[in-house]
């Protein structure tokens, strides 16, 4: 399924866009975006994601999480809740 915002894949955690007022930068969860059904869900990045050598490859060559430290938090099966904090597509660039 695609975003119908952006149209990229709504499964996707490593769509990186950034605030036009602040230049924060953001990057979507797929379970937070999952959660809110059809428009990817950001949340600020670095801050609210991580790194880990486990998840170093020629894509990510820095090891960054796919998922929120909120959702990877929850119990497998568990829907987030913490999309309702997040920053919707629509809303960067």
């Amino acid at each position: 399924m695609s975003c119908t915002c952006c149209g990229e894949k709504l499964n996707s955690g490593m769509i990186h866009k950034k605030d036009p007022a602040t230049g924060q930068k953001y990057k979507s969860c797929p379970h937070c975006t999952e959660a809110n059904g059809s428009v990817h869900v950001y949340h600020p990045y670095p801050a609210n994601y991580g790194q880990t050598p486990a998840r170093v490859t020629a894509r990510n060559p820095h090891g960054n999480q796919s998922y929120c430290i909120d959702c990877r938090s929850l119990k497998k099966g568990v829907q987030s809740n913490a999309y309702t904090r997040g920053t919707l597509c629509n809303s960067l660039v």
